[in-house]
């Protein structure tokens, strides 16, 4: 990775986002903060999305992936070319305010325990409601979404402490990210975040979320048999990576807890989603060696004990985001 004086890389994945990226890159590019470059990392799209920016964005610098490398490595791909202090990974299926970099920008600059921060997130269909302002965090690594269809108006309006980013949006140190080697390719999608924050959480910084940044994210709570492998794979991968042996003998209860909790519900949709949920058990056995030799990485990295990390999650459940995923 190389140094600059360029303050922020906006990195912003795609595959076949054809629909999204006009109104995405033009939000963009429209940024009140002086001093940025975006990069559009194309994960192979076969939707014309390659030839459509190239048209349309001439000076864009646009970083084309032979193969589909995932969220994670297609920002990893983007930071490769990265020029800036500050590292700014977007979904492409949002609409972006013109201060929504400048806001986080100027956080951090005032905040050196902020290793990272989270916009506000509001519907992209639904302007008046919240989609996430950043994640509370489980003990068994589950990560719920704050703030969740809320009515705007009633949510606080300046920066407060989070557990987590939100994977479509956030601003990170880019030193941080050099030390880590990069964000974990393991989580090819989804729990990007999650497993981001655990790493965060455990250098000894805090996250953010910062509401006077706003992004508009199309955003649905839902839970898909995909969806359910990628997310159990990256909880069951972050447990076994970033906590101690006695941590989870202790936590062996509440993990268990969980365990039963998600099976049942997957039980209850069917044996696609059964057996996505074992898959992921099962592919972390047979990813076993690629896991402990990322868990030695990152266990060098700690500044936090066990104790104080699971102090910054939350012991109870967020029952109403999964009575709403249940329907």
């Amino acid at each position: 990775m190389q140094s600059s004086q360029t303050k922020v890389s906006v990195i912003i994945v795609n595959y076949n986002g054809i629909s999204y990226l006009e109104t995405c890159l033009r939000s963009v590019l429209a940024q009140n903060l002086p001093d940025f470059e975006v990069i559009l990392v194309d994960n192979k799209s076969s939707d014309g999305s390659l030839e459509y920016v190239r048209r349309m964005f001439p000076d864009l610098l646009v970083v084309a992936n032979e193969k589909n490398l995932g969220y994670t490595g297609g920002i990893n791909s983007g930071i490769s070319h990265a020029k800036g202090r500050y590292f700014a990974p977007l979904n492409v299926d949002t609409e972006v305010e013109k201060n929504w970099l400048g806001a986080m920008v100027e956080f951090m600059d005032a905040n050196p325990d902020a290793g990272a921060v989270t916009p506000k997130s509001l519907l992209y269909r639904d302007r008046g409601k919240v989609g996430v302002m950043g994640l509370n965090m489980h003990i068994t690594g589950l990560g719920f979404v704050r703030g969740l269809n809320r009515q705007d108006s009633d949510l606080p309006k300046e920066p407060f402490q989070v557990a987590s980013v939100s994977g479509c949006s956030f601003l990170i140190r880019r030193e941080i990210v050099e030390l880590m080697g990069g964000l974990n390719e393991d989580n090819f999608m989804y729990y990007d975040d999650v497993d981001l924050s655990w790493v965060v959480n455990m250098m000894g910084y805090r996250i953010y979320c910062v509401p006077q940044s706003v992004v508009y994210h199309e955003y649905e709570l839902k839970m898909t048999p995909q969806k359910i492998f990628w997310l159990e794979y990256g909880r069951a991968n972050a447990i076994l990576c970033y906590l101690k042996p006695p941590t989870l003998v202790a936590l062996l209860p509440f993990l268990m807890l969980t365990e039963t909790l998600i099976m049942g519900y997957c039980v209850i949709r069917g044996p696609r989603y059964v057996w996505a949920k074992l898959r992921a058990w099962f592919s972390i056995a047979s990813n076993m060696r690629s896991l402990l030799r990322r868990r030695r990485q990152v266990q060098k990295l700690r500044e936090l004990s066990d104790f104080q990390l699971i102090r910054r999650f939350k012991l109870n459940y967020e029952w109403g985001q999964v009575l709403r995923i249940v329907k």
